[in-house]
């Protein structure tokens, strides 16, 4: 009796265990979370800056790794800069403990957020 029920706890096993690996395997691959923010601005092709750090000109995709506050800083020559801390937040499904899903899925997650700013003229005297 006692050998049966071993096998069987075994056979389980052998179906319970690759199950789980592949399973979570899955999300090694491609199944990931895509952050990513395009900005925009009113004149385009304004200078962006993101923490200090030179993104290129308006419109611009930055991917970003959380969500999270973010100091962006736009520069237009003829223009006043444009500098502003930004909350970034996830969507429902990317929030714990559902983000766990979300990562392992077997195709990615993308979660784009836009912000578009409006640059105001210099008044020069």
């Amino acid at each position: 009796m006692g050998n049966l029920r071993l096998g069987r706890a075994l056979a389980r096993c052998l179906v319970v265990v690759p199950f789980l690996a592949a399973v979570l395997l899955t999300g090694c691959s491609d199944g990931s979370v895509r952050k990513m923010v395009t900005i925009t601005s009113d004149p385009p092709c304004a200078k962006v800056w993101m923490n200090g750090v030179y993104r290129g000109e308006t419109p611009v995709e930055i991917p970003i790794n959380w969500n999270w506050f973010y100091d962006f800083k736009l520069e237009k020559e003829g223009y006043e800069t444009y500098c502003i801390r930004e909350r970034f937040y996830a969507p429902p499904q990317h929030v714990v403990p559902l983000d766990f899903f979300a990562e392992i899925q077997p195709f990615p997650s993308y979660e784009p957020q836009w912000r578009n700013y409006v640059l105001q003229p210099k008044h020069e005297l």
